[in-house]
């Protein structure tokens, strides 16, 4: 009778240990295919976010007075680029994916354009590609802006580069660097901005 009783613990013991083998590789599995899809949205929402930002730029080109602050959506009329009210219906490249480009006033010859890609991941999980770019109305004026991504306060491992970046602060007791890095487009002028790592000025 012990040994029997022994051989149904260690029966039990091993149909655990084959139950978490298998409730971890499901998970393994599971989590692998949810990466490559996300992945795979990801880089099709950065293209249809870049495509209306390249399509923002076309209609500037055509005509600076179409550029209206609002919410739009895109089609193509004719040929060209035009907006059309509200979001932009994407699902066909992505479940439940909608379009929007937002334009806001900046100057009489300056935009700040947003091209926003929102889509259905998954039941309860909804997922964003934001793209942002600046317009000018180069057929009146060239001007140049800063552009880029700051770096992190955190990336800089010396004082003098840390100190160097606006934002950010070398921290005596931490012995590291720390503080928020100025955005780029706060920077109005060529000088300053090319002194940020991660910037850069661009004429229009």
């Amino acid at each position: 009778m012990q040994k029997r009783g022994q051989s149904l613990i260690e029966l039990i013991i091993a149909i655990g240990i084959f139950a978490t083998v298998i409730s971890s590789l499901a998970f393994f599995i599971l989590e692998s295919y949810l990466s490559g899809k996300l992945a795979k949205e990801v880089t099709i929402a950065n293209f249809l976010a870049q495509e209306g930002l390249e399509a923002v730029k076309s209609i500037r080109d055509n005509n600076w007075s179409d550029l209206i602050a609002g919410d739009y959506g895109l089609a193509i009329s004719g040929g060209f680029w035009v907006f059309q009210p509200g979001s932009k219906d994407i699902g066909g490249q992505l479940r439940g994916g909608t379009r929007i480009i937002k334009i806001e006033n900046i100057d009489e010859n300056r935009k700040k354009i947003t091209s926003r890609v929102n889509w259905q991941f998954s039941e309860g999980r909804n997922e964003e590609v934001k793209l942002i770019t600046y317009l000018t109305n180069w057929q009146k004026i060239s001007i140049g802006y800063c552009a880029g991504t700051c770096t992190p306060c955190q990336s800089f491992l010396t004082r003098l580069s840390c100190n160097a970046q606006a934002g950010c602060g070398w921290s005596v007791r931490l012995r590291r660097c720390i503080g928020i890095c100025t955005p780029c487009e706060t920077f109005t002028d060529q000088t300053s901005c090319e002194a940020q790592s991660g910037c850069y000025w661009i004429w229009e």
